[in-house]
């Protein structure tokens, strides 16, 4: 950079962008850092840390990768603000755009093209939002100049081909609105200006039409400079009177004097009819307003009060805010939207194409090789980072440029987890440590599918639950990767399918005792558990599996054919039938008065949403929190990801079945539980 360059540079950062001495130090330390290696140290020594700082930002913006503008520039926009903390680093290097717009010509014709792009799609958006939107304009003219030069020397010449026809239509629409406003006491100043080319280019496209049919090409500017205290009611008043002259059109009123922009901006605007059917932009302001609005910001902040330090310091946080704030798309605007995240929590990542990546502040190379995608990230090794190679729990910086390295041979393990950060990522990275534990389950599935097959039966739910339940599996991938792994025998799927355990029928219409998917056995006793009837000792019983009766309930004895006597419950759904038909082989039951070493199997049925895990869980609080001997389980998975648990357990009576249940029924893992009849 010449000297010439940066006293120009120094001239529009002082004149256009009031920027103080620090800022003008800051530009010509760095031109001696880069040229002499002059360190941050001394200039920090010399000049101060804001200056070191200033200077600092200004070569890491030199450093950065801009080739992917287009498509990442609001990504870019955030990344220049977060690579240094004083917003001043950024409207340094907007009046360094502006000066290499004005001198394009003399730039390589690569460098032209990737000035205007970085223009139009990064420092443009950056003067509209602080509102400069006199650079903006200027930026905006000069792109459109370089990139579109046929399209902007024709609109160029119809603009001056229209001028005389456009002044005396002018001259004639303001006369009235001149006498009218001198009338009322209005000392103003009232202009006529053309639009901009790029103006009238968007309208041109966004309207379908060509020039000829543009309706405002040119707007008026009212302003009012003998308006002190009653600003806003002034300019009310000098918009009732124009309208009173030119009908105006309510769908076209902009009112940013109720309303001020961010930037400070202040104006009303309205579009009116005038003669001839043509309609015209009228822009009402004061003297302050227009300061404001051709200087913007910088200008708004002169006329507060307070020390110059504490204002710059203000201001200076104002434009930061208004940088951080996202544009907001067509779908947006009007609906109320969270806030979003503070940029400080995030940071950008450059791909060894120049692509800039969005990530949260703290995630690792791993975190960022799963955003890419999930085969890079379960395949990812290590990564080189700014040319340095760092392993996959390397925290990454903003800024970093990421070249992601993987392995065909590399698989997902346990430690990822340890310092994976991102919720996604943990996810699918559980999924895939998952498939891998079930790597053989396809396998045994086709293995089941053709051995249930050739039995002759059907291969569906209903035979895999029962498979399940036959060989106590967790669920359906448990099942299937035993069998793939050869730890389970095919021979035994016949015994389980086609040969269902059952008991004896006592009824035609109705089985005594159904339990072909058995979990438990019904605890045999002596008559130290039971009385049944007061003239048999020693009578050798069953409790009957079709009502499971425990201590406490109301119980009968039935004298059966084949396996002696069952104890039944009094409400049992075979009882009615028992004694109607059989009423001979009825005897009276009670329970004998038992110590707390007694115990007696109740059978449970849990239901809930499976979970990974959630047999462990329930055993656990069974085992350890409620002190519950289980004596067998069973899990089924049932369709919609749910289970069934059955379980037999060893209580001590009626009252303790209760607790238990009640206990289950408040686990998270548990939506009910109920006895259950096997």
């Amino acid at each position: 950079m010449e000297d010439t360059e940066i006293e120009e540079i120094r001239s529009i950062l002082t004149g256009e962008l009031n920027m103080t001495e620090e800022v003008l130090q800051s530009l010509g330390l760095k031109q001696q850092s880069d040229v002499s290696g002059l360190s941050m140290e001394e200039i920090s020594r010399d000049y101060g840390a804001s200056v070191a700082e200033l200077v600092t930002g200004l070569q890491k913006i030199d450093r950065l990768d801009t080739t992917k503008y287009s498509s990442n520039s609001e990504n870019f926009i955030k990344l220049l603000l977060t690579l240094s903390d004083d917003i001043r680093v950024v409207l340094i290097k907007l009046g360094e755009r502006l000066y290499n717009m004005r001198h394009l010509d003399q730039y390589p014709s690569e460098k032209q093209k990737l000035f205007i792009g970085e223009t139009a799609f990064l420092y443009i958006p950056i003067a509209h939002r602080i509102g400069l939107y006199k650079i903006k304009n200027e930026l905006e003219d000069r792109v459109m100049y370089f990139s579109e030069p046929e399209i902007y020397q024709q609109l160029e010449k119809k603009i001056r081909e229209t001028q005389k026809d456009r002044d005396l239509y002018s001259a004639g629409f303001i006369r009235p609105i001149e006498q009218r406003l001198r009338e009322a006491g209005f000392d103003c100043e009232i202009k006529s200006r053309v639009k901009s080319i790029p103006s009238i280019r968007k309208k041109m496209l966004a309207q379908n039409v060509e020039f000829e049919k543009v309706y405002d090409l040119f707007a008026i500017r009212v302003i009012i400079k003998n308006c002190i205290e009653n600003e806003k009611s002034d300019c009310w008043k000098a918009y009732s009177l124009i309208t009173d002259i030119y009908t105006p059109n309510p769908r076209r009123l902009r009112d940013w004097i109720s309303f001020p922009k961010s930037t400070g901006y202040e104006s009303l605007h309205t579009t009116v009819i005038g003669t001839e059917g043509r309609w015209v932009e009228i822009q009402i302001r004061t003297l302050r307003m227009d300061d404001i609005a051709e200087k913007s910001i910088a200008a708004h902040w002169k006329y507060k009060e307070g020390n110059n330090t504490g204002q710059q310091t203000e201001m200076y946080a104002a434009i930061r805010e208004m940088l951080e704030k996202p544009v907001q798309s067509i779908k947006e605007k009007g609906t109320n939207q969270e806030k979003k995240a503070l940029y400080s929590d995030e940071i950008f990542i450059f791909t060894p194409k120049g692509d800039l990546k969005k990530l949260r502040a703290g995630y690792t190379v791993l975190d960022f090789a799963f955003e890419i995608h999930t085969t890079i990230g379960s395949t990812c090794t290590g990564a080189i980072v700014n040319g340095k190679m760092v392993p996959l729990k390397y925290i990454l910086q903003n800024g970093d440029t990421v070249k992601i390295l993987t392995s065909k041979t590399q698989k997902p393990n346990h430690d990822w987890l340890d310092f994976a950060k991102s919720q996604r990522v943990i996810a699918r990275i559980k999924h895939a440590l998952k498939m891998e534990a079930y790597k053989d389950a396809d396998q045994g599935k086709e293995m089941i599918k053709n051995k249930v097959t050739q039995l002759g039966s059907e291969f569906n739910d209903a035979a895999v639950n029962k498979l399940i339940s036959y060989f106590s599996c967790e669920h359906y991938l448990d099942l299937y990767q035993k069998f793939g792994e050869g730890k389970l025998d095919l021979l035994k799927i016949k015994k389980a399918l086609v040969e269902p355990q059952s008991e004896q029928i006592i009824s035609p219409s109705k089985k005594e005792e159904d339990s072909p998917e058995r979990i438990s056995e019904a605890l045999s006793g002596k008559a130290d558990y039971i009385i049944i009837d007061q003239h048999l000792k020693s009578v050798h019983y069953q409790f009957s599996r079709c009502c499971n009766p425990i201590q406490g309930d109301k119980i009968f004895a039935f004298v059966s054919v084949t396996q002696g006597i069952k104890i039944h419950k009094t409400n049992c759904s075979n009882a009615h039938e028992l004694v109607t038909r059989y009423p001979y082989r009825i005897l009276e039951a009670r329970w004998r008065p038992v110590g707390i070493e007694k115990a007696f199997t109740a059978n449970l049925s849990v239901d809930g949403n499976y979970t990974e895990g959630v047999v462990g869980k329930l055993t656990h609080f069974l085992s350890n929190d409620l002190r519950v001997n289980i004596r067998s389980a069973k899990l089924s998975m049932q369709p919609g990801n749910t289970y069934t648990w059955e379980i037999g357990i060893l209580i001590s009576g009626k009252l303790t079945l209760d607790e238990i249940m009640k206990r289950l029924l408040k686990m998270k893992e548990v939506t009910n539980v109920k006895k259950s009849v096997l």
